[in-house]
């Protein structure tokens, strides 16, 4: 399989010009010659003479496959009908059809100086245009469609991005583009042996010179890369606990018995590049705390550090979006609401040991 760099000139959306092919395929071409000469200084009748029904011009199958986005399209974990495009360009002297296939890459493989890490979920979706973008149509995989001599079309392929995916993560996908016989989809191949010289025969030519991205040229096939970075949230939720009071020493050193009440502290802390919304965390009261839940609030803060087990002032200003969602139950819920980038809150639940 073949790939190719981006090639500047072909990353136009919507470019469809034509490419200089040279000599269309089928042309008859034939060549005559004149014999002039004297004899004893007396110039005689010329004589002429022609190669016959002279031959065709052999079709010269050469066409190129092109990632128009620059860079890695950014995505959303789950996200759905993810859009890359690509130009694929026929310039050979015919006519040509062509079928297509859209894969993820193994994995390693480098595209815009990102290495692949992940992929995306498959089958994709592949629709092409050849009026410059105005409409797409959709393609069947295993058939082929016909490019005319010198025109390009443009093609979109879109994914879907698993839930699973971490931010950061990259998913390097081909599109690979294979010379047909017709719209049928029959893979196209050269013709063996010597010339003849009264058919046309098929000579493979894509991908002269090409060799990066592991091009192998002459064998009908021409492929590209492009992909998906992922931009996302990277939440972790951390809870710990300190004693408040407890019936028999107050505030001075309290302990863990029945009547103190515990303090637990619950931080979401986001290392992504996307901010997180809706962003709740529930928590189960055990029975040991019957139904003291109490005293919720969310502080846009780090929890302060817990010293001998001891509560200290808490930190951080009262988000407007703290409230007592199911204080008094066995079941409470912190409304965090929406977490930044680089951003840490610090929740609070305050209970007391049955």
């Amino acid at each position: 399989m073949k790939k190719i760099l981006v090639i500047a000139s072909m990353m136009l959306l919507g470019f469809s010009g034509a490419y200089a092919v040279g000599t269309v395929a089928g042309t008859q071409v034939q060549n005559s010659v004149t014999l002039n000469y004297t004899v004893g200084g007396i110039g005689q009748t010329a004589i002429n003479a022609n190669d016959g029904a002279g031959f065709l011009v052999d079709d010269k199958v050469d066409f190129t496959v092109a990632n128009n986005d620059g860079a890695q399209i950014t995505v959303t974990p789950g996200s759905t009908g993810q859009i890359t495009n690509w130009t694929l360009a026929n310039t050979g002297n015919a006519a040509q059809f062509f079928k297509l296939a859209a894969t993820n890459l193994t994995g390693g493989e480098i595209v815009y100086g990102n290495a692949d890490t992940a992929d995306t979920s498959t089958p994709y979706t592949i629709t092409y245009s050849t009026d410059g973008g105005t409409t797409y149509n959709p393609y069947t995989p295993g058939t082929a469609f016909s490019v005319a001599i010198g025109a390009s079309v443009l093609i979109r392929v879109a994914a879907d991005i698993p839930l699973s995916v971490t931010n950061g993560q990259v998913m390097n996908i081909q599109l690979e583009a294979t010379a047909a016989v017709d719209a049928g989809g029959t893979t196209l191949t050269a013709t063996s042996g010597p010339d003849n010289i009264g058919s046309v025969d098929i000579v493979l030519a894509e991908g002269t010179g090409i060799t990066t991205q592991g091009n192998t040229p002459f064998d009908g096939k021409f492929s590209a890369w492009g992909g998906y970075i992922v931009q996302s949230a990277a939440l972790a939720v951390t809870k710990t606990s300190c004693v408040i009071s407890d019936p028999v020493n107050g505030t001075t050193n309290p302990k863990r018995i029945p009547g103190a009440v515990l303090r637990y502290q619950i931080q979401v802390a986001n290392t992504g590049t996307s901010g997180a919304t809706s962003v709740t965390v529930a928590d189960a009261i055990p029975t040991e705390f019957g139904t003291s839940a109490a005293n919720l609030d969310v502080r846009s803060a780090v929890c302060p550090a817990i010293s001998s087990g001891v509560c200290g002032a808490k930190t951080g200003t009262v988000e407007t979006n703290a409230g007592t969602t199911g204080a008094g139950t066995s079941s409470v819920t912190l409304d965090y609401a929406a977490v930044a980038a680089g951003d840490t809150n610090c929740g609070y639940i305050e209970v007391t040991i049955q």
